[in-house]
């Protein structure tokens, strides 16, 4: 059929109204046009629109012709041969391995269908003559020839085939087109039907389907092709039944509709029990320890505020109907309530056990989404584990694990059936120290978004999944709890996480894919439990089984645990399990405090004597009672100053460090000798040390003999003190001042308080020291007058001196000490 006839046609069939959706136009494209990609409405004249939109109702049935290079290579040099002028130029094509010579010319579609058509006939032909002379026959034998084209598959190039039948028809396949591209009215192939195997394959990508919609083409119209099965009601009459239809739908649309309202609205008042609004939570202050000695009833909260008015960073406390609650605060803002949500808010809102972690609702509006629960003052079961001065009795270990048994037991009986993130860190503990287990139920909020606390979701989680689990993303099982458990018992023995001493030298994914491998036995944490803990151990290692089948139930576990109890003393009831762990606990409480009170003592001791160090003991007295120390003057007390000659060039010529070991030695040395006279050590700034006598404890004339004395030793030490790691090795060298005179004392400054002296006299032991000599002691003429009067200290005088800001001063040098009749001992 020629496509402009079918154009025309559908121009018709326009004009009568039969181009509407309920029709649909089948037509046989038996030239084998290629209509795929083409607009084949299209004359660019002014009926194109309309014959575009009419071919939108039509589908093209298309013989299929073999598409690969060399059939359209021979069906070019054919149409050259036929149809070409003689005066093109000829070149030569190759096809089934024939040479085909031709001009280069276009063949038109129609064409191209003939020579196919041409070339199969030929095909068939010489295919039967060839095998009947091969076998001897007769091509004159009509009947004999027939048979040889009968039944028989022929190859046309190198990939496409046709098939003649036993009866003599010719088998070919077939294609359907539609205009896909609707904006262009571009016809594509939508189908191809394979006739031996009689089966019609879809493209993948059509999407468009039937012209009329979704539903089939009918046979005949609704009205029929004339309308004459519809009756023709005036059109007054049409208009006001279709109005009082359209008023009729409307109300029972409006009732349908009010009275579901109602119904919703109460139905979701029900679903709903679980909304809590950021403005019903109040911020709260509560003590920073997390002792789990520490008690609900000592804990004061203040400054209340409402969450909508207080940032959420960092708190996860907060008062909701005047009860303290623990949010869980969610690092996801994509948390959408849906049917699946409300429904597992359904499921949990009944679950009501001690040993469950009550779940009493969430926050999923503005910008912060968190869920509530019950507040847990000490924390979570591994913080607990992990405080090595609270003391675990097997009693205790055999509570946890009936609490978290006793848990796991409700969750399997109830229509959750399962756990599936059971870690010691979801286990919290009350006020009571009893368990409670939470992050049960809600998978599309726990598995999908990571918390913003301690129990945030992480790497080192997966150690508590059971290894068949690790290798798939199938849902939890309640042996995969039993497995969880296990892991919780390691850690009770252990006090430790689990595969703490596995993750010294191996990484968490390291662990977690040995732990996947089958090793016989198992990779599984180390324990070794105590002997009264055997039947535990044993259990443990039941329950982490690599096979599933061969973990014990939860109810065997509970059995075994409950007889232990009971073997020890243990009831079953919670108040008497609670008096007799309230009573552990006073014992241990008592044990602790008396361990604090002695580091305490110890440390105050240690206090003191720095103190004692830093002041004079009288002084640091009146301090730690409180008391104010006033300035104080002395009439005389003697003073002693000493510098190391030498001391820049020394610094330059060692490393810092050696300086800084090289000065402490020497006044460890010296802080050891002043221990024997009645002496206060000042200060020490550098190289400079200074020291006096006379104070604060008055000691008449003393002071100079003891200052005289302590300078001899002094100087004495520093001869015998080891040479200096510098090139020369040199030795250190000491020069000594010592003036006698009033000063005023007092405490200088509120941290790090500093006794200080002040008073010309200060000065002038100052400037016998810068003026003196190297390994001599120079004493001014108040000190020198001093010593003379106890008769036996060896002075030299040294005349007068010009004294920056002093003027000209007699001095002397104290050489040594004479006639002692009681000699300075040192130890």
């Amino acid at each position: 059929m020629n496509i402009g006839d079918v154009r025309s046609l559908l121009l018709r069939a326009t004009n009568l109204g039969m181009t509407q959706p309920e029709y649909l136009y089948i037509v046989p494209d038996i030239e084998g046009f290629e209509h795929t990609g083409l607009d084949v409405w299209r004359r660019n004249d002014s009926n194109d629109d309309m014959a575009r939109e009419a071919f939108r109702r039509v589908m093209l049935v298309l013989i299929k012709t073999p598409s690969h290079d060399s059939f359209q290579q021979m069906l070019h040099r054919l149409n050259e041969l036929m149809f070409g002028n003689k005066t093109s130029s000829y070149v030569t094509a190759t096809y089934n391995d024939e040479e085909i010579e031709g001009s280069d010319t276009t063949e038109t579609s129609a064409q191209q269908y003939i020579l196919n058509g041409y070339y199969n006939c030929f095909l068939v032909y010489l295919t039967a003559v060839n095998d009947t002379l091969t076998h001897g026959g007769d091509i004159r034998d009509g009947q004999t020839f027939i048979k040889k084209i009968f039944n028989r598959t022929y190859l046309v190039g190198d990939e496409g085939e046709f098939k003649i039948t036993a009866e003599g028809n010719r088998v070919v396949d077939m294609a359907v087109a539609d205009m896909v591209d609707e904006v262009l009215g571009q016809f594509q192939e939508i189908g191809q039907y394979e006739v031996l195997t009689r089966n019609f394959t879809l493209n993948v990508n059509y999407q468009k389907g039937w012209p009329s919609g979704n539903t089939y083409v009918l046979s005949v119209p609704l009205c029929g092709y004339s309308g004459e099965l519809c009756h023709n009601e005036p059109l007054s009459l049409q208009l006001a039944m279709g109005v009082s239809f359209v008023i009729i739908l409307l109300i029972i649309a409006m009732v349908t509709a009010f009275i579901m309202r109602l119904r919703y609205l109460q139905r979701i008042k029900n679903l709903n029990w679980w909304s809590i609004q950021a403005e019903e939570l109040q911020a709260v202050k509560i003590p920073t320890s997390r002792s789990v000695f520490n008690t609900s009833s000592n804990q004061r909260f203040t400054n209340a505020s409402t969450m909508s008015e207080v940032s959420l960073t960092g708190r996860d406390h907060s008062m909701y109907k005047g009860t303290l609650v623990h949010m869980h605060l969610l690092a996801s803002n994509n948390i959408r309530v849906n049917a699946s949500l409300l429904k597992e808010f359904q499921m949990i809102r009944d679950m009501n056990h001690p040993n469950l972690l009550r779940i009493l609702g969430a926050c999923l509006e503005g910008e912060r989404k968190m869920i509530i629960v019950e507040y847990c003052p000490k924390g979570t079961l591994q913080e607990l584990l992990m405080d090595q001065s609270f003391k675990l009795d097997i009693l205790f270990c055999l509570c946890i694990l009936s609490d978290i048994v006793r848990a796991l037991i409700y969750i399997h009986k109830h229509p959750l059936r399962v756990h599936g993130r059971l870690t010691s860190e979801v286990c919290m503990i009350d006020s009571r120290f009893s368990v409670k287990v939470g992050y049960y139920g809600l998978p599309t909020i726990y598995d999908s978004v990571k918390l913003l606390s301690k129990t945030q979701r992480k790497e080192n989680d997966n150690l508590w999944i059971a290894p068949e689990l690790l290798s798939c993303t199938g849902r939890a099982t309640q042996k995969g709890d039993v497995y969880s458990l296990a892991i919780i018992i390691s850690e009770i023995l252990t006090r430790e996480e689990p595969y703490s001493n596995d993750k010294d030298h191996m990484s968490s994914q390291e662990v977690l894919n040995k732990i996947q491998e089958n090793f016989e036995p198992p990779f599984r944490p180390t324990v070794s439990a105590p002997k009264e803990m055997a039947i535990i151990e044993h259990l443990m290692r039941e329950c982490w089984s690599s096979d599933p089948e061969k973990r014990p139930s939860l109810n065997r576990v509970h059995n075994i645990i409950h007889g232990l109890m009971m073997k020890n003393n243990q009831t079953g009831s919670l108040v008497d399990n609670l008096l007799q762990r309230l009573e552990k606990y006073s014992s241990n409480l008592e044990r602790i405090v008396d361990e604090k009170v002695t580091e305490l003592k110890q440390e105050k001791q240690k206090s003191e004597e720095l103190l004692r160090q830093m002041l004079p003991a009288s002084v640091a007295d009146r301090l730690k009672a409180g008391l104010l120390v006033e300035p104080e003057f002395y009439d005389c007390v003697t003073i002693y100053f000493s510098d190391i000659v030498g001391f820049t060039d020394i610094c330059s010529m060692l490393e810092p460090v050696h300086i800084v070991k090289m000065l402490n030695d020497l006044y460890s040395c010296f802080d050891g000798i002043i221990e024997h006279f009645d002496v206060y050590k000042v200060e020490t700034i550098g190289d400079a040390y200074m020291v006096v006598s006379g104070l604060p404890a008055r000691n008449g004339n003393e002071h100079a003999r003891q200052i005289a004395r302590m300078s001899i030793a002094l100087l004495d030490a520093v001869s015998n003190f080891a040479p200096l790691d510098t090139p020369n090795k040199d030795q250190l060298k000491l020069r000594i001042g010592l003036n006698s005179g009033p000063v005023c004392a007092g405490v200088v400054g509120l941290k790090m308080p500093r006794y200080c002296l002040f008073g010309d006299a200060v000065n002038t032991a100052s400037r016998m020291e810068s003026n003196g000599a190297e390994m001599k002691i120079h004493v001014s003429n108040s000190t020198a007058s001093i010593l003379q009067e106890f008769g036996h200290f060896v002075l030299q005088s040294r005349g007068t001196v010009e004294i920056k800001g002093k003027g000209t001063m007699e001095t002397f040098w104290l050489l040594s000490e004479k006639d002692l009749s009681s000699p300075v001992t040192l130890e």
